[in-house]
């Protein structure tokens, strides 16, 4: 689809981009200094980016909020935890940029902070010495830290798929830390608001129900495992008397309700010559299935990227959004992800035009409908949105930044649009596109067969009002229909043990991998699966046998274990170094043939998915560090926060101390030490400074 993202977009000579946030940024510092004013300190300023907690503490340079006793009492803190470092980590930027911040009383607090500096943090913050504190999310989830004011710098926050409203539950638990007990006779909330709220959002999300209580119950091989170890312990029993079924069974009485309406719905439908309209509808429903079947084959690189010429003329739909007929201008290879090669195809378009305010100003574009004013713009596309690929290309100017240039395109496209009304002549698959492949033939010979059929019916392009609104009545009877086809599906999933489809998938993936025999008795590789928990076990369990371990040496070894623990995003692009590329190789090869065997045994797994979350951008990083390299040195070779490379780097502690003990669990005592000697080579200085809290 288009770029999408909380962060919102901006216009370039007609291309849509994304750009970082700003909203709030002057205001801030004008609403700090009326809390401050008013006494209505301690305060904390909830941000939903970790970059913009940074940058809005920054906006405060002005402001001193402590005295000269609280200075030195922030001083005497602050030194008094920093000696627990070396004097090099005493000079690292983070350290060294936070200090005069906490010294004029202002603070940040979110996951990519070192964790020592958030102990500091949290310890002045409960102090009073700490007036104002820029934090995420986080910070308001468990631990006791009350403010007398709480700010929101937005009401929308971006949820890895979009960037909605916060819910009443997360409102409530922000908003819930104004107000001390015993302090403050009451607390306030401040929201900073730059677009217009319905009054339906607002009352949801201030005083809406909190947030239901679900079962976050899953399967996992390990727990399998570790279940089969036991005599007597079914993973069935275990299943059945917990909360997820509990909650699964609950449900049942509200579905059959819900069934019985609907079958009353559907009986009050009655129609004449339904057999007719239920011959059309049948036609239609299985040349739509049939023609995406082709549209896939067609969208495929090998077959569609020769005929994406500047200039040809494409048909877009994106998230159910038509853009109709537009100009490919040219496509590029997408650089992110690991699976199967995908492709974008930059497309000049017909959208509506970006209002100049307010929250939609950065929005993804939309399609121009209707009456709405429009202007043509360059927006990027992954070529699956692509649904007609035409024959005819047009000139494309060279600087499409020119706004009369690209009002030229828009005359052409309305030309065209005009001199062929339905739509433009196709590339026919296999006459053009040269498109062999015999199931794919068969595919177009059953839609043109199925089209015949459509246009023979009588109901096809009839005018006759009577029959229009039969029709429509039926597709009502056939939504009515479906829905009681899925609620059915529910009442038969709360009817047996939950889960009991992926146990048995799960446990047919363990008998193939030789990790139990046919009776799930389990065997030496399951042993060495039942030691690992913090990455994935089976593709873990694989290495270790197939022995990869053996060849390298143990800094190579702890790299290529950060790319199973490494859960950050980065925007730099990594090339693995000429040593890595033979294990990463292995590793990508193990995890694709585990995922396919999961796939085989009807476990529903996307390959692209699991590939995705081998993550090696820290490789390089943690292979310094165990060769010896200072944190300081470290940081400077990625854009990855502090806080989060020395999340990464305990997770990976105790990932290697799990393998210690998987390796020994079969006798394996050389590479036993292998692990427990990365363990030694990681766990040093500031990666593993002491918490203050013990």
């Amino acid at each position: 689809g288009k770029g999408q993202g909380g962060e919102g977009g901006e216009e370039d000579g007609g291309r849509w981009k994304k750009k970082a946030p700003t909203k709030g940024w002057s205001n801030i510092f004008k609403l700090i200094k009326m809390v401050m004013d008013r006494s209505l300190a301690p305060c904390i300023v909830f941000s939903f980016s970790k970059k913009e907690c940074e940058a809005l503490a920054l906006q405060l340079s002005k402001l001193d909020l402590n005295d000269e006793d609280e200075k030195k009492l922030v001083m005497e803190v602050f030194n008094n935890a920093m000696d627990a470092l070396s004097d090099e980590d005493r000079q690292l930027p983070q350290v060294e940029h936070i200090q005069p911040l906490l010294k004029r009383g202002i603070g940040i607090h979110h996951s990519g902070l070192l964790p020592i500096l958030k102990e500091v943090i949290e310890i002045l913050f409960q102090e009073g010495l700490v007036k104002v504190l820029f934090s995420t999310e986080t910070f308001s989830m468990g631990l006791n830290m009350p403010a007398r004011t709480v700010i929101f710098t937005q009401l929308r926050k971006f949820d890895g798929d979009s960037n909605r409203w916060l819910t009443s539950g997360e409102y409530i638990q922000m908003s819930g830390r104004a107000g001390r007990r015993g302090l403050d006779p009451f607390g306030v909330t401040i929201l900073m608001i730059d677009e217009k709220v319905e009054p339906e959002v607002a009352k949801h999300m201030t005083s809406g129900k909190p947030d239901v209580l679900n079962s976050a119950f899953h399967l996992g091989f390990n727990m399998i495992l570790n279940l089969l170890r036991v005599e007597e312990v079914d993973p069935e029993y275990l299943i059945s008397r917990s909360f997820y079924q509990f909650q699964v069974e609950k449900q049942k009485p509200e579905l059959q309700k819900q069934l019985a309406e609907l079958e009353v719905e559907k009986n009050q439908i009655h129609i004449e010559n339904e057999e007719v309209l239920a011959e059309y509808f049948s036609i239609r429903v299985q040349l739509e299935k049939l023609r995406e079947e082709v549209r896939q084959v067609v969208t495929l690189p090998e077959h569609m990227l020769n005929f994406l010429q500047p200039g040809r003329l494409i048909h877009v739909k994106d998230n159910g959004e038509d853009f109709d007929w537009a100009v490919c201008l040219n496509f590029h290879k997408n650089t992110e992800g690991t699976g199967p090669e995908k492709f974008s195809v930059d497309v000049l378009c017909w959208c509506a035009e970006s209002p100049v305010s307010g929250a939609d100003k950065n929005a993804p574009p939309k399609p121009c409908k209707g009456n709405m004013k429009g202007e043509m713009k360059v927006v990027p596309f992954d070529t699956t949105c692509i649904y007609g690929l035409s024959k005819l290309r047009v000139q494309v100017p060279q600087d499409l930044k020119d706004r009369e240039a690209r009002d030229g395109m828009r005359a052409i496209l309305l030309k065209v649009k005009k001199q062929f009304p339905q739509k433009p002549p196709l590339m026919d698959p296999v006459e053009d596109m040269k498109i062999t492949d015999a199931n794919f033939k068969k595919a177009m010979r059953k839609v043109e067969n199925l089209e015949e059929r459509l246009v023979k019916n009588p109901v096809h392009e009839t005018q006759n009002p009577e029959v229009l609104h039969n029709y429509q009545r039926f597709e009502k009877k056939m939504e009515v229909d479906a829905a009681m086809q899925d609620v059915k599906k529910q009442i038969k999933a709360a009817t047996k043990t939950v889960l009991r489809d992926d146990l048995k998938a799960r446990l047919r993936i363990l008998r193939r991998l030789e990790y139990t025999n046919e009776d799930n008795v389990i065997q030496t590789k399951g042993r060495v699966a039942c030691e690992v928990n913090t990455a994935d076990e089976l593709l873990l369990t694989e290495l270790i046998f197939n022995g990869i371990f053996n060849e390298m040496s143990v800094e190579q070894i702890v790299a290529l274990m950060s790319c199973l623990v490494n859960g950050e995003k980065t925007t730099a692009e990594f090339v693995p170094k000429e040593e890595f590329t033979a294990a990463l190789r292995i590793l990508y090869d193990s995890c694709k043939r585990v995922t396919q065997i999961a796939i085989e045994s009807k476990m529903p797994l996307d390959e692209e998915k699991e590939l995705s979350k081998i993550s090696p951008s820290l490789m390089d990083v943690t292979y310094a560090w165990a060769k010896g390299a200072k944190f300081s040195v470290i940081c400077t070779m990625t854009d990855v926060f502090e806080g989060s490379i020395i999340r990464m780097m305990r997770r990976l502690e105790e990932l290697l101390r799990q393998l210690a003990g998987a390796a020994r669990a079969v006798g394996d005592l050389a590479l036993s030490e292998k692990f427990l000697s990365g363990i030694v080579k990681i766990k040093r200085d500031i990666v593993f400074a002491a918490s203050l809290y013990l």
